[in-house]
């Protein structure tokens, strides 16, 4: 099935109404905050690539504002993973406490 352009147009469509009615029933999705930061660090590997020195700053500075607004994400993985890592740590005393 190919995708021509009305078919294109209609998803892109259907896509921000989702996203205007999620925002509107209230689960917030803030992609457009990480918008620039992804660019910022997409341009500055095109920098590196192409051998230009600025293009590390601009690298640079994209991966801190996008580590800073993924803070939260890493905070719960980060949660995540102490829970699973005490939770091995029981398991392996219970095991050598049958023996």
């Amino acid at each position: 099935m190919s995708m021509n352009r009305s078919k294109s147009w209609a998803l892109i469509l259907i896509a921000v109404g989702f996203l205007i009615l999620m925002h509107k029933v209230g689960m917030h999705f803030h992609f457009m905050g990480m918008l620039v930061p992804v660019a910022m660090v997409g341009l500055g590997y095109v920098g590196i690539r192409n051998g230009k020195k600025i293009g590390w700053v601009i690298f640079g500075i994209g991966a801190l504002v996008l580590i800073t607004k993924l803070s939260g994400l890493i905070a719960i993985g980060f949660a995540l993973w102490l829970m699973y890592y005490g939770y091995c740590l029981l398991k392996k005393q219970n095991d050598s406490a049958q023996f």
